[in-house]
């Protein structure tokens, strides 16, 4: 990986520790690269639902973060037009592992699959997110967040 890539990658997820809801869901980075990004939480009791499952709104939050790194990985400030989940199993798990693929680039829209599963592999939901893609230069990006002190 090229310096730049690798000064660019530190930055975004050090950008995206100041996202303090999945920060407080337990939501963390594992990989980000260009054919994919990983991101897993440990499930916890205020992750449960009333039956014992791990709530839909995290499993949801887990694909939404997923692709928000990966996307911005790609395609410096995008954001989240639109998301669609399809629950496949119920998530009695101890960890949920969210991976972000990108599916197509066209213009301002990149379209990615984010498959959410348990620790054994076990797909538990599979989503499909649209986001909007400002066209922001990396090192423009990388500039302004030093200027205002979200990066170092």
């Amino acid at each position: 990986m090229q310096e730049k890539e690798l000064d660019y990658q530190k930055a975004l997820c050090s950008f995206f520790k100041g996202d303090h809801y999945a920060t407080l869901s337990g939501i963390q980075i594992e990989r980000v690269s260009e054919q994919e990004t990983t991101v897993s939480a440990l499930v916890n009791q205020t992750h449960l639902n009333g039956n014992g499952c791990v709530q839909g709104g995290m499993l949801y939050t887990t694909a939404d973060f997923a692709f928000a790194v990966h996307s911005n990985y790609l395609h410096p400030a995008t954001v989240t037009q639109g998301g669609q989940i399809t629950y496949l199993r119920p998530a009695s798990c101890k960890k949920i592992v969210a991976t972000a693929k990108e599916i197509e680039r066209s213009g301002h829209n990149t379209v990615a699959e984010v498959l959410v599963k348990d620790e054994e592999g076990t797909t538990l939901c599979v989503c499909h997110f649209n986001g909007f893609v400002k066209d922001v230069e990396k090192a423009s990006l990388l500039e302004r967040y030093r200027k205002e002190g979200r990066i170092k």
